[in-house]
């Protein structure tokens, strides 16, 4: 078998480069927008580089150089109308797609740190609207001199948890020129754990910019980058939302200056949330604010809505209205016309888009009756609150902040939507706290790699079509059909032997399809995390609509998984051989993964292929509620090659799961220790079998044995002749079943069946005699013939005492 899996394909001497690359860091961490820049790529295994692939538009790539297997160089090019922020990058090697790191965006020329510069009294000077690319070390603080004139505004902005190093909780402040503090940030609401501060400068001096870590736990990986200027930075924007090709005024609030306007234009294919950014006097803040885009009609609070009274009217439903809980112990209402039967649900959007507002959301009839509230939802401190209205009529939401808190940047926007069907879908987390593992496509040259899709679907019940656009040439996917009791389902990618190097963004889309359901359709989203921490969730992260998918070498084995002749049963057990074709020199141990289980199959994690073997057994299990069907599966395998990791699957093998051929069911035995019993098992025959089944008992006690028995798909019973030792263990034994093998097409069909038979055997009962003969020992009573049914404990008992 090995020779002829072998000569499926062939191995070339480019095999021993299929190996993941990986990127540790980008430096500089950011640049200028209308610049050009060099930029160094910094990691292991990246000297064949191919390609820098960057997923949002505003930087070109040029010029790529390999320095050395760890360093590549490359030109970058920022657009001058490049959008400020955050940008997403991977490196692509012949030998696959690397982790994906961030490039920051910014509208100042940069500037390094110098040290020393960690105190009050020794300050580095620089001139205002830099970006300072800067470390923080341990019980480090760094000072920057500026001169400011009186009234002048000062705003600083620090790029710190946001670069995705490590946990690095940033501190900023601005000093006057006595050393006190005119302003200070620590966490904020739009920049969660990153800082920013903005004043204007009471008179004129030299001002001292601080930034640190929080708790003075700095470390060499605590990169920041500073920007310290006149730009602005208000703390919030009203309203939070609106129509796609709607031009708003928006108000940035919470700038020292005082309110910024801005008019916008919203794009007539925004996706939420959307980022908007202020600007004055030629500048922009280095972040932005977000918004939601969405259809629905919205109006904004009159400012005098503060009681039931005076609720605000909403449009009809499906609606939106925009808020501020402008002060502490505030609370806004509106109002909306609801029909009886209207399945609804009520939502305020608000922490989702950086606002500090913790929401409590009521819901009062029109006699102002509570009917119902939420506090959180969904992990998050915004609300949300389905409900079905009862009867035709007006009825009052009531927003406030959970703590009482209030103003001007407590901004919020609450919906009165419709019940709707959704589908979504996304790539799932395989390793905690690495949710960047599997979270590419990289397929070899006449190869294959699997991946799990996870599908949410919301008030829909259907089956789920999974579809790509944008593949590298020479890549086919492969998808089952996805029934509608699954919310997870495997895809293979197929690449050709002769498919050229080379990449691709790709996007999915899940659709409903079936009979009698609504077309609805959604797209994959990818969540990367960048600094996640155990049971506090994520800290920053991304989410992206494509997945980087690339053709990559040949790589050094190939895998196959062998369609079971037999059916699986439910409460049954089959073994799948995995097959691996090794090139010649390859000797490797390899490690395969179960990669999807059907609803009720269980299987172990992961199997061990020592480097001298090519096969391995794959146990699974199904339990008595496994689902029925033609399931597709397949195995993942990863193994180490010369320089580094690589990762394949096997094609698909269709598992059948179907309902047990026989069953088997045992009244309980009895008996005494050193006298045989047996155990008769009624057959319940579901299927007809050829030739004879062979049935065996499970779980029997210490000092029983028995002989496996065979029966054929005639008998209706079938005998298991207990030995019983005269140490047998006495007790209630209930935890018997039986192993059954049924031949099917030449493989054994394993079922489990009768659990929780039960055994009693009891320490011998002292004889009863007459007093004349009480020196002479009873007589023992005789043990039943081998295949005689068991005596019932009640005439064994009536036998003794005669």
């Amino acid at each position: 078998m090995k020779l002829a899996l072998t000569s499926l394909f062939a191995f070339t001497a480019a095999a021993s480069a299929g190996f993941s690359p990986v990127l540790s860091g980008i430096l500089p961490r950011g640049g200028q927008r209308g610049t050009e820049m060099e930029v160094i790529f910094a990691g292991q295994r990246i000297g064949d580089v191919q390609e820098i692939l960057c997923y949002e538009p505003g930087i070109t790539i040029s010029d790529l150089k390999s320095k050395d297997d760890n360093n590549v160089t490359a030109k970058v090019t920022i657009a001058p109308d490049a959008r400020l922020g955050e940008y997403s990058m991977r490196l692509r090697t012949a030998g696959g797609l690397s982790i994906l790191k961030s490039f920051y965006v910014g509208q100042f020329p940069a500037v390094e740190e110098v040290e020393p510069n960690n105190n009050f009294d020794q300050p580095q000077k620089i001139e205002l609207n830099k970006t300072i690319n800067g470390v923080v070390k341990s019980e480090d603080e760094d000072f920057f001199l500026v001169s400011l004139k009186k009234g002048q505004r000062i705003s600083v902005e620090v790029e710190g948890m946001r670069l995705g190093r490590t946990l690095f909780d940033t501190y900023v402040a601005i000093l006057d020129p006595k050393r006190f503090e005119i302003a200070a940030s620590d966490d904020t609401a739009l920049l969660k754990a990153d800082s920013f501060v903005s004043a204007i400068a009471p008179e004129d001096g030299d001002y001292r910019v601080v930034v640190r870590e929080s708790a003075y736990e700095g470390s060499d990986a605590c990169q920041y980058r500073l920007h310290i200027g006149t730009f602005p930075r208000p703390t919030a924007v009203y309203p939070l939302g609106g129509k796609p090709g709607e031009t708003l005024e928006f108000n940035f609030v919470g700038d020292p200056s005082g309110v910024i306007k801005k008019s916008v234009t919203l794009p007539a294919n925004a996706v939420s949330p959307f980022p908007i950014f202020p600007e004055h006097d030629g500048l922009m803040s280095p972040s932005p604010h977000w918004i939601t885009v969405s259809p629905l009609e919205h109006v904004a609070e009159s400012g005098a809505n503060q009681e039931l009274k005076a609720a605000v009217a909403m449009p009809p439903i499906p609606s939106a209205a925009h808020g501020v809980l402008s002060e502490p112990q505030k609370s806004d209402w509106f109002k909306f016309a609801a029909k009886k039967g209207d399945a609804l649900v009520l939502q305020v959007v608000a922490r989702e888009l950086r606002s500090p507002v913790d929401s409590v959301l009521s819901l009062y009839n029109s006699e102002g009756k509570k009917l119902a509230g939420n506090d959180d939802s969904g992990g998050t401190p915004d609300s949300k609150l389905p409900w079905a209205c009862q009867a035709d009529g007006e009825y009052f939401i009531e927003i406030s902040d959970q703590l009482k808190r209030g103003g001007a940047d407590f901004s919020y926007r609450v919906e009165v939507v419709r019940k709707t069907e959704s589908i979504t879908a996304s790539l799932p987390t395989v390793e905690r706290n690495n949710s960047q593992k599997w979270k590419t496509i990289s397929v070899a040259k006449g190869n294959r790699y699997a991946a799990v899709v996870n599908v949410a679907k919301q008030n829909i019940a259907c089956d789920v079509l999974f579809e790509a656009a944008s593949l590298p040439p020479g890549i086919t996917m492969h998808r089952p059909p996805v029934p509608k009791n699954v919310t997870s389902f495997p895809v293979i990618f197929e690449a050709a032997a002769d498919a050229p190097l080379g990449s691709a963004f790709t996007t999915f889309k899940v659709s409903s399809t079936g009979e009698n359901v609504p077309a609805v359709s959604g797209p994959l989203l990818d969540t990367i995390a960048h600094i996640e921490i155990n049971n506090q969730g994520t800290y920053h992260g991304v989410t992206l609509d494509k997945v980087a998918t690339a053709v990559v070498n040949e790589m050094p084995f190939k895998l196959e998984l062998e369609t079971p002749a037999a059916p699986l049963v439910k409460d049954g057990i089959i073994k799948l051989k995995v097959t691996v074709a090794r090139a010649a020199d390859y000797k490797e141990p390899i490690s395969v993964r179960f990669l999807w289980n059907p609803p009720g199959i269980s299987a172990p994690v992961n199997v061990e292929i020592p480097g001298d073997k090519s096969e391995a057994i794959y146990e699974l299990n199904a339990s008595a509620e496994a689902a029925a069907g033609d399931w597709p599966v397949c195995v993942l395998a990863e193994a180490k090659a010369a320089a580094g990791p690589v990762l394949i699957s096997s094609g698909f093998a269709t598992l059948k799961v179907s309902d047990p051929m026989v069953a088997l069911a045992f009244d309980l035995a009895a008996t005494e220790q050193g006298r045989p019993v047996s155990m008769v098992g009624k057959i319940d025959k579901q299927q007809d079998f050829e030739g004879n089944a062979t049935v065996e008992l499970v779980g029997l006690p210490h000092g029983v044995k028995c002989p496996p028995q065979t029966f054929t798909k005639d008998q209706t019973e079938v005998t298991f002749p207990l030995e019983i030792a005269v140490d047998a263990a006495v007790g209630k034994h209930n935890a018997i079943f039986c192993k059954v093998n049924v031949p099917v097409n030449g493989q054994m069909v394993i079922h489990q069946t009768a659990k929780g038979s039960t055994l009693r055997i009891d320490k011998p009962a002292a004889p009863v005699v007459a007093k004349a003969d009480a020196q002479k020992p009873a007589a023992a009573a005789p043990a039943p013939a081998a295949g005689e049914k068991p005596l019932s404990r009640l005439e064994q008992l009536r036998q003794k005492s005669q």
